[in-house]
């Protein structure tokens, strides 16, 4: 068996692992849901309750009882370079860029949510048995998390999360269109339950972190993110991929000792969470590229600009990024940027100068900015002779390789159309008719 085999077999093996750790969490679930309450507690587990370990209350609606936990965060407590108080205050009019049209509602009825489910697969025996909600209260930060103790207390839960956010208008998450708003609706529709979420309006900041920190950052999870954006370095919290273990323990258990880092870690999610989307906010804002550090985060900025129609702004904050100095590979980058902008206002003169500069780099881009200034010469200067010398510069840095062939044939048509207009403009004109 040669190696590519031997990773395919591997592959398979680990699919196959994955299914059926997906299958018993669904088969468990069912099995759960089906057993009277009392049936369900083994005699040997830990006669304990969440309430030793979580500050919180026992909450009961008419579709059962669940258990709340609550805290509050005051305005003054510095979280990283931002205080408590930031997130109240801001702004986040300038993140309404990213939601395509859409009105971004005031701080004050957004709220932000996260959740810890059973498993990253999805799926219908995949649930949220934390859901935590962050939002400004009076001079507080106050995170309210619904816990399941027990599957049965879902619908419990998701009746009481939609009576709270009926109090909001919008909610912000992470990687929460894909994941955990998604996982939410289909809990309500098997609950046979209106889903909350469908009148909100949704702002997912993973995208928009991508946008603005990937080019710097390794990685934009949140967490990194903490760290590297806001300057937080967590202690005694518990490793994401260790929480469905965590809650399954507790399950067969009964002991929700191991549960109390579960719920640090997702208080600590959702601030951050908020705290975020002021970083984010103030970089968007017509001062924001004063407060970007890196050339590497100016140079994203102008683009997110420049894809949002902030022309202007777009062009002087790639011209900051390129001034502040950028690596060369992302250098050559941000100047073809550059000049496609300067070409999309009509700025053809400064178009020239970037794309000249990009013909003595030995980059990708060399080839187009060739292709540039012969379209340029020959349709706008009316400068055949110019045009040919640089497409004839452009085959010459071309090789017979494959897949330069439609490249070859493109500039090749082109040199020949030159060449011919370029010797009906050097033919001298006949001379004028002598007088009878």
């Amino acid at each position: 068996m040669n190696l590519e085999d031997k990773l395919r077999q591997l592959k398979r093996e680990a699919e196959s692992r994955r299914r059926n750790e997906e299958l018993e969490r669904t088969l468990e679930f069912l099995r759960r849901l089906e057993q009277p309450a009392r049936k369900r507690l083994p005699a040997e587990r830990v006669a304990k309750s969440i309430e030793e370990y979580v500050e919180g209350t026992i909450e009961k609606n008419d579709w059962g009882e669940f258990f709340l936990a609550t805290q509050a965060l005051p305005f003054g407590r510095p979280y990283g370079k931002l205080r408590i108080g930031d997130i109240s205050s801001a702004d986040l009019s300038a993140l309404e860029l990213f939601l395509a049209g859409a009105r971004l509602p005031e701080m004050s009825r957004l709220v932000c949510l996260d959740t810890e489910t059973t498993g990253l697969a999805g799926g219908t025996g995949t649930c949220a048995f934390l859901i935590g909600l962050g939002a400004p209260q009076g001079v507080q930060f106050a995170v309210r998390q619904y816990f399941l103790r027990d599957y049965p207390e879902e619908k419990a839960i998701l009746v009481a999360l939609a009576k709270t956010l009926e109090a909001y208008d919008g909610v912000i998450t992470f990687n929460g269109k894909t994941f955990d708003i998604p996982l939410l609706e289909t809990r309500y529709a098997l609950a046979r339950l209106k889903s909350p979420f469908t009148r909100l309006v949704h702002l997912d900041l993973l995208h928009p972190a991508r946008r603005l920190w990937k080019l710097r950052l390794e990685s934009c999870e949140l967490q990194h993110l903490e760290k590297n954006i806001l300057g937080i370095h967590r202690e005694g919290d518990v490793d994401g991929s260790e929480i469905p273990a965590i809650y399954f323990d507790y399950l067969r258990t009964g002991d929700p000792k191991g549960l109390a880092p579960v719920f640090y870690h997702n208080t600590l999610d959702i601030v951050t969470l908020a705290a975020l989307a002021v970083e984010l906010a103030r970089a968007m804002t017509e001062t924001g590229g004063q407060r970007l550090d890196s050339p590497l985060d100016l140079f994203s900025l102008s683009r997110i600009l420049h894809r949002a129609g902030v022309a202007e702004r777009g062009v002087s904050t790639c011209e900051q990024a390129l001034a502040a100095g950028l690596p060369t590979g992302v250098e050559s980058q941000a100047l073809r940027h550059l000049a496609a902008q300067y070409k999309r206002q009509g700025q053809h003169e400064r178009a020239v100068a970037v794309w000249l500069e990009l013909t003595r780099r030995e980059t990708r881009f060399a080839l187009e900015a060739l292709e540039e200034l012969a379209i340029h010469y020959e349709h706008r200067q009316r400068d055949a002779q110019t045009a040919l010398e640089f497409t004839t510069a452009a085959l010459a840095r071309l090789t017979a390789e494959a897949p330069l062939r439609a490249h070859r044939e493109r500039f090749a048509h082109r040199r020949e159309r030159l060449q011919r207009k370029a010797s009906r403009a050097a033919k001298p004109s006949p001379p004028p008719l002598a007088p009878k």
